[in-house]
């Protein structure tokens, strides 16, 4: 999304605090969704629900974000490398899987 499509958004519902993690102000915000345009994938670390990590992956055609791809599981087993890299190539190959027969339908 654009900064001002974010901007709207926050200014309708705020960054309300659902956890110790939540990220709760604009700064760090805007630092995280530039982290994830880069990486090409975003994580959840226990920012919505204690004890839940997730990481997703969109699914774009032509500029345009449709969906995204995701996997969640409890953070006591969803850790260390297979948090951090096998999960999110997993993701990422599944969204561009997608993305690219969606290409051809």
């Amino acid at each position: 999304m654009s900064q001002d499509r974010v901007n709207e958004i926050l200014a309708r519902r705020g960054l309300p605090k659902k956890t110790k993690n939540t990220i709760t102000t604009r700064e760090a915000l805007f630092n995280e969704l530039e982290e994830i345009r880069e990486r090409g994938f975003a994580f959840d670390r226990e920012e919505n629900v204690m004890g839940l990590h997730c990481v997703a992956a969109p699914v774009i055609e032509d500029g345009i974000m449709l969906g995204a791809v995701s996997l969640s599981g409890p953070s006591s087993r969803i850790k260390g490398d297979r948090y951090e890299t096998e999960l999110p190539e997993i993701v990422t190959r599944t969204a561009n899987i997608i993305q690219l027969n969606s290409k051809f339908s």
